[in-house]
């Protein structure tokens, strides 16, 4: 393996160490929710209400700004020197800064015409309506926290800096459920508003002690004409396209799901975020530790190195993220019983959220991979090929939302967005094959199969274990529902292992060391090139 392998893998188990503790302090913060407020009207209002600002700050923040800057700040690191960019930085940050004063003083402004646009159907529900303006109102600001937080991010990642910008989204989750465990009883939904804010406030803040370590200069300087701005303006419009395209599909979603039922979208939300959970720890840790490497090789035209970059990413994605599919979608039932079956959530909220959880993860490695693909094309600084294929993809996945809906209720737009992100990878993988011929060659797709087969051998151990469980004990019990998640994925991991080597993937042999050693920390090249 070579030495961009090593760091790739380095990073990567540094980042999904750091994600792994969000996401479960996400899964804690879905807990608390579903505890504190179930899944109907109010919940329905308050995920609406995050939505709003989740998505603008896609926009401007880890969706676009961050995935164009890192390789024109890259660029600046390869060729100038550290003055420069953070000179560089520091405009960016600027400029950011004015954008977001203006898009959030226009977003309270306008939240009642917002939110008729992305949950139309609310207006049938007058309450329901007006809780959600009010909700969008208050955390609106928020985006202005969580952009900047993303450009501080990728100013640290550029400087192999990953911990402490992959940690700080637990802020967020820190401050929802401290907010509604301590005053939800006095405060209501408004409780997770406050907690939204102040997260958000925090997120931002943490980064400041690592750019000080890493010397970065602050410079108070607002420069449109610098050519690092023009060049990332180049960049970032067709990205924020690309990305409007892709949210579009989002956005539909739950527009359609305002016609339906109350708790539709609180299923859809609780489901997304469980299948959220392997996607964040394996692929977005990928795909934020692989970009800087990606685009350094590019920079230098050392493309051989990024093939080898890529191809390394792929087989990491294949190893993680297809036995969690099949983890997910054998014991969505046993898995969701057990972290939000309390409270206000009852056993009808289980069934609404387990279908939409079956549907989603279908597109799981669809979707973890495309971050890969597509970090891949904007470290070439090609952000117009995602867009031109994106359009193509909203168009097709609104078309099987409005058709699954009818049969599937709020599953089918679940299973319309697997299918769509099925579809787009498979046309932006083919592009990128041409674009850099042998990106994915014949061992890969030989590991890939391989990952298939010992995924579903897992998956039927799992699925019998579970049985069991089900035919001989009282469910009803907590930890009788622990006992079953916990032992049916040992199990099914044994399995897995197992029939890695059996099947020869050669991988298998020191993928356990190779693993305790991310996780720790204490990865060193010669383990790589073992591997």
């Amino acid at each position: 393996m070579t030495n961009s392998n090593y760091r790739v893998a380095k990073y990567t188990g540094i980042v999904m160490v750091a994600t792994l503790l969000c996401r479960i302090l996400g899964l804690g913060r879905e807990m608390v929710i579903s505890n504190q407020f179930g899944a109907g009207l109010e919940t329905d209002a308050f995920f609406v209400a995050f939505m709003i600002p989740n998505l603008l700050r896609s926009f401007l923040g880890e969706g676009a700004l961050n995935t164009t800057f890192i390789p024109v700040f890259s660029d600046y690191l390869a060729y100038h020197n550290q003055k420069k960019a953070d000179a560089f930085a520091s405009n960016v940050l600027n400029i950011l800064i004015i954008t977001l004063v203006v898009i959030i003083l226009l977003g309270i402004w306008g939240a009642p015409l917002i939110v008729n646009m992305v949950a139309s159907g609310f207006k049938q529900e007058p309450e329901k309506f007006e809780l959600t303006v009010r909700l969008t109102k208050i955390m609106f600001p928020y985006i202005g926290f969580a952009a900047v937080a993303a450009l501080f991010m990728g100013i640290l990642n550029s400087y192999r800096q990953f911990f402490i910008p992959a940690f700080a989204p637990a802020m967020l989750n820190i401050g929802i459920m401290s907010f509604a465990f301590f005053y939800s009883t006095k405060m209501g939904i408004y409780s997770l508003t406050l907690g939204v804010i102040i997260g958000g406030l925090v997120q931002a803040l943490i980064h400041i002690p690592a750019l000080i370590k890493k010397h970065f200069n602050y410079q108070l300087i607002v420069d449109f004409h610098e050519p690092g701005i023009r060049n990332l303006f180049q960049l970032l419009m067709p990205a924020m396209f690309g990305l409007a395209i892709d949210k579009i599909n989002f956005v539909v979603d739950r527009i359609i799901a305002s016609y339906l039922a109350n708790g539709s979208i609180s299923a859809l939300y609780y489901a997304n975020r469980l299948m959220q959970f392997p996607l964040g720890v394996f692929g977005i840790a990928l795909s934020i530790a692989i970009l800087p490497t990606l685009s350094r090789h590019v920079a230098k035209k050392e493309f051989e190195e990024m093939r080898d970059s890529f191809s390394f990413g792929v087989k990491i994605l294949s190893f993680f993220i297809l036995p969690s599919t099949v983890g997910l979608i054998v014991l969505s039932h046993p898995i969701i019983r057990l972290f939000y079956e309390h409270g206000l959530f009852s056993s009808q909220d289980t069934s609404l959220t387990e279908i939409a959880l079956v549907c989603y993860t279908v597109g799981l490695f669809a979707m973890a991979t495309l971050r890969l693909v597509i970090s891949t094309f904007y470290a070439l600084k090609d952000t117009k090929t995602p867009l031109k294929i994106g359009i193509f993809v909203v168009i097709f996945n609104i078309i099987l939302d409005l058709i699954l809906v009818r049969y599937l209720a709020h599953a089918g737009i679940a299973l319309a967005t697997s299918i769509a992100a099925i579809i787009h990878l498979i046309i932006l993988s083919v592009v990128l094959n041409r674009k850099v011929n042998g990106i994915f060659s014949g061992e890969l797709f030989s590991f890939f199969w391989k990952i298939c087969l010992a995924s579903f051998l897992m998956g039927i151990s799992c699925w019998l274990v579970a049985q069991y469980f089900d035919f001989m004990l009282d469910l009803n019990v907590k930890i009788v529902q622990f006992a079953q998640v916990i032992i049916s994925v040992i199990l099914g991991l044994m399995v897995y292992y197992f029939s890695g080597i059996i099947l020869g993937i050669s991988e298998f042999r020191n993928a356990r060391q190779i693993i305790g050693k991310m996780i720790k920390g204490k990865l060193k090249e010669e383990d790589i090139n073992a591997y």
